[in-house]
């Protein structure tokens, strides 16, 4: 037998070619095709984003200003903690640390990306991301961030699939920890074509007849879009893309050790904004177990164009915190509760929040909601998911220009024994199940699953 003959015939480069290409279509043979219906958020951007951040959060885990956020926050909360909320704070701190991180992360504005962050922790790319929240991270909503320089011209190109979201606002802000808002364009001045894309430009000119511009100015660093899901089943944030215009202006990219420190500033800021302003001056002024009159504001991280109220309470097992809210005609507006240090506890599995969508509204368009530990049955139940005491920051957006024939934003509160809670609430009150509950809770999970897959 001529055993040459049973060798492949060709020059050998040939022959590895081959074999390299047929090894090649057989692993894309192989490969599952990408999903088209993969979140907007599950881009490859967010995934490196996502991996600098974890590396940088494994090598800087800045303890001197973690002890001082600490003593700061437990000074905003008014003494010595309760054990309750004393075994939050190291969570809280942790991610409120992590959170910095990730604004530094995303704030090269001559190689902007589009950053998901300000969420709770997930798995996903393979990677474990622990949670970056701080400051009332509200489950609706998806926080994006693109850094921007006043000088750059940019272009943000957004596709929208299905209905969209409840309320989308783009705010130009001057610092990324207490925002002070630049310039904003809000969903309803939004030009969104037939096939749901759109552009918006932002520079420093003037619009010039432009549709979707927001005018930058020197003093802008980032881009803070904000995408409200209202039902979380239907309702699915725009996919985002950023580009800066070329200008011959190509700057060698940040390192690590830059961005470590420059999240040093940013958790140094957030000490300050949110646990003096937001926890401190915004909350605690206030009594227990009240909520202050709605108010608008452009710093300590708040929306320009929201109303917002905040909160404190503090309740005993057979007590709950009724909570009856005007809407002022608001086209967005969501009741939350987060734990003692601004955080949500497990916004996924719990019913932590209800929105105008998820609610049930009373007869005269109003809404009724009971803070307890203990579900007490009724539909606008919102679970501290075991906690006895907490903050609150309500949020009315995308309001009417004129004030609402029914009066503008408004909310009252009220503490009753369990035992006398329906004396408390208005006729009509509707009540669920305990398979209604369920149904409730699993469906919220799974619209959340939505934002993963």
């Amino acid at each position: 037998m001529n055993r040459l003959a049973s060798k492949p015939k060709g020059p050998k480069p040939l022959r590895r070619l081959g074999l390299g290409l047929l090894a090649a279509a057989l692993l894309a043979a192989a490969a599952p095709p990408a999903r088209a219906d993969a979140s907007a958020l599950a881009t490859e951007d967010q995934k490196k984003l996502d991996e600098r951040s974890i590396r940088i959060n494994r090598f800087h885990t800045f303890p001197l200003l973690k002890a001082q956020a600490k003593a700061a926050y437990k000074l905003a909360y008014g003494g010595t903690p309760s054990a309750e909320a004393d075994s939050r704070l190291d969570g809280a701190i942790d991610e409120l640390a992590f959170s910095a991180i990730q604004k530094a992360v995303n704030n090269d504005p001559f190689y902007p990306k589009v950053y998901w962050l300000n969420a709770p922790p997930r798995d996903w790319f393979g990677l474990k991301v622990p949670g970056g929240r701080y400051s009332y991270d509200n489950p609706d909503n998806i926080y994006r961030t693109i850094p921007i320089d006043g000088s750059s011209k940019y272009v943000l190109r957004g596709k929208r699939t299905g209905p969209g979201p409840t309320d989308v606002t783009f705010s130009l802000i001057r610092n990324p920890n207490s925002q002070q808002t630049v310039s904003i364009l809000s969903g309803k001045d939004l030009v969104v074509g037939a096939d749901g894309s759109y552009a918006i430009t932002i520079d420093r000119d003037p619009a010039g007849g432009r549709v979707n511009h927001i005018q930058s100015s020197g003093e802008a660093v980032q881009l803070f879009v904000r995408n409200n899901l209202g039902d979380w089943n239907a309702e699915t944030p725009d996919a985002l893309t950023i580009e800066r215009l070329p200008d011959g202006n190509t700057p060698q990219p940040k390192s690590d050790l830059v961005i470590a420190a420059e999240a040093w500033t940013n958790l140094q800021e957030s000490i300050v904004a949110y646990g003096v302003g937001a926890l401190g001056i915004k909350t605690h002024t206030n009594p227990v177990n009240t909520l202050s009159s709605p108010s608008l504001s452009s710093t300590l991280g708040t929306l320009v164009t929201q109303a917002s109220s905040f909160g404190h309470f503090k309740l005993a097992d057979d007590e709950a915190l009724v909570a009856t809210v005007q809407t002022g005609g608001a086209g967005y507006f969501v009741f939350p509760v987060t734990d003692p240090w601004m955080v949500t506890v497990d916004p996924i599995r719990r019913q932590s929040s209800l929105n105008n969508r998820q609610a049930a509204p009373n007869a005269d368009g109003s809404y009724t909601f009971v803070v307890s530990v203990q579900d007490p049955g009724v539909a606008n139940w919102i679970d501290p998911a075991g906690l006895h005491e907490g903050t609150i920051m309500l949020r009315w957006q995308d309001l009417p220009l004129a004030a609402s024939a029914a009066g503008g934003p408004s909310v009252k509160t009220q503490v009753v024994q369990l035992s006398g809670l329906g004396a408390a609430l208005p006729a009509g009150t509707r009540y669920v199940t305990a398979e209604q509950r369920r149904r409730q809770l699993d469906d919220r999970t799974a619209g959340y699953a939505l934002r993963l897959r």
